[in-house]
């Protein structure tokens, strides 16, 4: 299943457009949907949006951040309220 798919809020800010991270990322729309609803959500979106000196990588085009950060604040508008209750 897909991010576009999966979470309708996703499907209305992309419209007719396709996923960056659903088509070129696979492996981590999975785990974005495995995290999806948890707490383990932000600290997992957090390290993919930091890039840390420590880690060598390429990092992500400005499509994909650009998609997780809108995705990161889609999951903060749904489930906030439901980790301040506890």
């Amino acid at each position: 299943m897909t991010l576009k798919k999966s979470i309708k809020e996703f499907q209305s800010y992309l419209g007719e457009n396709d996923s960056f991270v659903d088509l070129n990322h696979k492996h981590l729309a999975d785990k974005i949907l495995l995290h999806w609803g948890y707490d383990e959500f932000y600290p997992f979106i957090q390290k993919l949006l930091i890039n840390d000196k420590d880690r060598n990588r390429d990092g992500f085009s400005i499509e994909v951040m650009t998609e997780l950060y809108q995705l990161s604040e889609i999951h903060e508008q749904l489930f906030s309220k439901k980790s301040s209750r506890k």
